[in-house]
């Protein structure tokens, strides 16, 4: 599932824009981690014309940020991939419930080139996939 599909699946009222309300849900299915005043700090920097709402590509480009920033931290080495060996602390670190095996499921999954690790875009793919 990509960035612009779960921005169309939390779009409830389908106007093409995300309320804070619908944000907060897709925050939530990200990580059940994120207090009230994150989901809102999170929000508010996000929304770069400063209308209250979230259009697509205010939304894909946030996604693609707060994931980027959760791979660089999980990249410990700095070399651009993650060890699929990692992935049960990563994931369970965001919050979803695996276990270790369900967890080496879903990495083998999306570990396309079959390396045995996650590079950003098939943890960006393995992460949205979730939601």
């Amino acid at each position: 599932m990509s960035a612009k599909r779960v921005f169309e699946k939390f779009d409830k009222n389908k106007d093409g824009k995300l309320s804070l309300d619908e944000f907060r849900e897709v925050a939530l299915a990200f990580s059940p981690y994120f207090t009230q005043e994150d989901i809102v700090k999170f929000f508010e920097e996000i929304d770069v014309d400063g209308n209250g709402e979230l259009n697509a590509d205010e939304f894909t480009s946030c996604i693609e940020k707060m994931l980027k920033e959760v791979f660089v931290f999980c990249d410990v080495d700095g070399d651009g991939k993650i060890p699929a060996s990692e992935s049960y602390v990563t994931m369970t670190s965001l919050g979803k419930k695996f276990t270790e095996e369900t967890s080496a499921e879903k990495v083998r999954a999306a570990d396309v080139d079959g390396d045995g690790y996650l590079n950003f875009d098939e943890f960006m793919a393995l992460v949205i996939g979730d939601i």
